[in-house]
């Protein structure tokens, strides 16, 4: 008789090993063999996650043991360890993040609080073609060249969205006013180039950036900021009279630009609190021609004008602007109460507005520095009460912003101002009943819209 054990019995022999507890504690989670390699096993080293096989204590099999043998014994509370679980046979199974180290090099010390600014942008900026035209524009075009020191391009170069900010407003100008660049835009090297498009996206970038960087407004970016907010505002002008826009109310009830030159205030406001930057008074003594003695006579000619006192009328009747604005005053009275301080915010409003015409109609020859404060001083000074009938279209609000762009149609020679007192006045006119209409008759006079 043959002893040997049958085919099938050697086959379902169970093979011999050898019994451990003693593996990491990744492996017993997943509940597979542990080599017990030393430091680390090879489940952990092909998982790329920490094996804590070397850091367990000698004593955990004797406590387990012990535990094992008197059933009655509380079983010692486990200590929480930060194991790096990863098994396939979960359905919420992820492909585990390999560890890296850390080295010197990849850390970056935090930068000072008083850090010098640099550039917003996170990617370098790249000139184009069509951006190397819009930049050679600002220093070759008339209308350009003298408003663009140098303090300004060198902030451009160093905060990249003041020098999207000049790309865009010589981008708008090339659009309006072809004939006065230098550069021929029939003939430009890129076919089918839209300079206006490119100005839009060139704001577009530098609004966002602005946008970022004003909650974090300082002493070392306050003077950037301030120049962008100005720029901003004229490059909403510099697109030219929109339709359904007229700079203090839109048509569509969002805001309108004059929200935009507000935001100059603001930041200038803020500037003024955290102290004058070295940077912001180089560039506004550059760009501003007027100073503080022109400042100060200014201020005390406005102040000190018989028609700042409105009971005093009789040097104004050979005035043309005389019998409209008197006639504004009574509709003023008859629509506000005295006693509301609704009224007397719009009395002080049109005080300041029969100071603008007393000192800039007939005072000059042609639009110079000088008149650009004496325009541009009754938008600046505006209470928000005003502001805000203004965009709610307010007959009498309205009334006085058609009277303003009388004095704004004095800088109609400028490029970015052309054709925006105009195209206020038509808006204004197209939001009026016909009651308060007839206080327009004088504006649409002036301006020639009749």
């Amino acid at each position: 008789m043959d002893n040997r054990a049958p085919s099938y019995a050697t086959s379902r022999s169970r093979r011999t090993h050898r019994k451990s507890r003693r593996g990491c504690g990744n492996c017993k989670t997943r509940r597979v063999k542990c080599d017990e390699t030393e430091p680390a096993c090879n489940n952990c080293l092909r998982h790329s996650v920490t094996c804590d096989y070397g850091q367990q204590p000698s004593h955990t099999i004797s406590s387990m043991s012990d535990t094992r043998a008197d059933p009655r014994q509380k079983p010692q509370q486990k200590q929480t360890t930060d194991f790096a679980f990863i098994t396939s046979s979960q359905s919420e199974f992820a492909v585990p993040k390999r560890a890296r180290r850390e080295t010197s090099f990849n850390k970056t010390p935090p930068l000072p609080a008083s850090a010098p600014e640099t550039a917003v942008a996170p990617r370098p900026f790249q000139f184009t073609v069509t951006d190397m035209a819009m930049f050679h524009n600002c220093f070759s075009a008339e209308d350009l060249k003298h408003h663009m020191p140098d303090e300004l391009v060198r902030l451009g170069f160093s905060v990249h969205y003041v020098l999207r900010l000049l790309l865009a407003v010589s981008g708008f100008h090339m659009k309006r006013k072809p004939s006065r660049s230098n550069i021929n835009v029939h003939q430009f090297s890129e076919p089918d180039v839209d300079f206006g498009a490119e100005a839009e996206r060139h704001l577009g970038i530098a609004i966002q950036e602005v946008a970022t960087t004003t909650p974090q407004l300082n002493q070392a970016n306050s003077h950037s900021l301030y120049i962008a907010s100005i720029f901003i505002f004229i490059c909403s002008l510099a697109k030219g009279p929109q339709h359904g826009e007229y700079l203090a109310f839109r048509d569509d009830g969002d805001m309108p630009s004059l929200y935009l030159f507000l935001g100059v205030r603001s930041i200038l406001e803020a500037t003024n609190k955290l102290g004058t930057s070295e940077g912001l008074s180089q560039l506004h003594s550059s760009t501003s021609q007027e100073s503080p003695s022109e400042s100060e006579a200014l201020s005390q000619h406005i102040t000190t004008s018989p028609f700042y006192k409105l009971d005093n009328h009789n040097f104004l009747e050979s005035c043309s602007y005389w019998k409209p604005l008197n006639d504004l005053q009574s509709l003023m009275n008859s629509t506000f109460n005295p006693s509301d301080d609704c009224y007397h915010k719009y009395k002080s409003v049109f005080e300041s507005l029969c100071s603008s015409y007393d000192a800039i109609m007939g005072a000059h020859d042609s639009p110079g520095p000088d008149l650009w404060p004496l325009v541009f001083s009754w938008l600046y000074t505006l209470p928000d009460l005003l502001v805000h009938d203004m965009q709610k279209k307010h007959p009498v609000a309205l009334l006085l912003m058609s009277f303003f762009s009388v004095l704004l149609n004095e800088l109609d020679s400028v490029w970015f101002i052309t054709g925006w007192s105009r195209h206020i006045v038509c808006g204004v006119n197209d939001n009026l009943d016909d009651y308060h209409r007839n206080f327009l008759t004088w504006p649409l006079h002036k301006l020639g819209l009749v």
